[in-house]
C-alpha cells in the first residue's frame, strides 16, 4: 500500500505568520497555489490559510491588505505523518470534507497531500485496468454487426447493407433503399483505437435511430500514449467533462477536423 508522500504531486509552499495577506496572495499567484501553510521562526506549522480565507475573511470584510496573515489562518489544522497509508487519507478526508492535508515527518512539513492527488491517482488505476477492456469491446465491435435491419459498420472503405440499401463509406456512397441516391455524410467512421492529442475532435456516434452525433474539442489528454480519459469541451453545451470513449466513439486528428468541417460549411453553402 503507497503511503501519502508517494502520491504528493506539489510541493509545500509556506508563509511566515508575520507576512502581510497581500505578500501571501502573491506567494500564492506565484507559485500556483490556492493554500499556504503558515510558520514560525522555527519552521513549526502553525496554520493554514487558503486563497477563499482571503477573499472570505479578508477582502469581503475590509480587512487591510497590510494586516499580517495569521489573522485569517486556520490554526487547527489536520495533519498526516508522512508514512501514514492513503487508506488513512481517504478517511480524513471524508470525514472532514478537506481538500489539503499537510503531510509531516516529526515536525518538519514535507509535503501537502491535496483531493486532487488522489483523484488523479486513482483515475490512472481506473484508465490500467480500462484500458485493454476497451480495446477489447472496440475490437469485438469492429467484427460484429449493429444496429438494425442488417446493419453492419466496418472501417473507411466499408459498405453497409441497410433496409435494402447500400452505403459506401467514409463520407459518400449510393442508396437503393427508397429508390434515392444520396451522400453519407460520415455516417459509417473509422474505428481506429481511440487515442487522441489535445486539439483533436471526440466524435460520440449515435447508435439509436434519432439519437444525434455529439462531438467536442479534446482539451487534455492524461496519458502520454494518448489514451483516455480525455477532457472534453462538448460543442452542443459547453459543458467540459472527463470522459471515457466507448465502442461508438471516434477521434477524429485536427487536421481531419478542420477539412470536414470545411466541407460541411461548403456544402451548406450550395444549397
Amino acid at each position: 500500500m503507497a503511503n501519502v508522500l508517494s502520491v504528493t504531486s506539489v510541493p509545500p509552499v509556506t508563509v511566515r505568520r508575520y507576512r502581510t495577506i497581500g505578500e501571501a496572495a502573491h506567494e500564492m499567484d506565484l507559485h500556483g497555489v490556492g493554500a499556504l501553510l503558515v510558520t514560525d521562526d522555527r519552521d513549526h506549522l502553525v496554520g493554514i490559510v487558503t486563497d477563499r480565507d482571503i477573499v472570505l475573511r479578508g477582502v469581503a470584510r475590509g480587512v487591510p491588505m497590510e494586516t499580517s496573515v495569521d489573522r485569517l489562518m486556520t490554526t487547527e489544522v489536520f495533519t498526516l505523518p508522512a508514512d501514514a497509508e492513503l487508506d488513512r487519507a481517504y478517511e480524513v478526508f471524508r470525514d472532514h470534507a478537506l481538500r489539503r492535508l499537510p503531510v509531516l515527518d516529526s515536525d518538519r512539513i514535507v509535503g501537502v497531500l491535496s483531493i486532487d492527488d488522489i483523484l488523479i491517482r486513482d483515475a490512472r488505476r481506473i484508465e490500467d485496468v480500462v484500458r485493454p477492456l476497451a480495446r477489447e469491446v472496440i475490437a469485438r465491435h469492429r467484427r460484429t454487426p449493429v444496429g438494425t435491419g442488417g446493419a453492419a459498420r466496418a472501417g473507411d472503405g466499408a459498405v453497409r447493407a441497410d433496409n435494402g440499401g447500400t452505403y459506401a463509406g467514409s463520407g459518400a456512397g449510393s442508396g437503393a433503399g427508397s429508390g434515392g441516391t444520396y451522400a453519407d455524410s460520415g455516417v459509417i467512421a473509422s474505428r481506429r483505437l481511440v487515442r487522441a492529442h489535445p486539439g483533436d475532435t471526440l466524435v460520440i456516434h449515435g447508435r439509436t435511430l434519432g439519437r444525434p452525433e455529439r462531438s467536442g474539442e479534446i482539451l487534455e489528454v492524461r496519458s502520454p500514449s494518448g489514451d483516455p480519459p480525455f477532457l472534453v469541451s462538448w460543442s452542443d453545451s459547453d459543458h467540459v467533462s472527463f470522459t471515457y470513449p466507448g465502442p461508438d466513439a471516434e477521434v477524429r486528428p485536427r487536421a481531419e477536423a478542420a477539412t470536414a468541417a470545411t466541407g460541411e460549411r461548403a456544402g451548406n453553402g450550395s444549397r
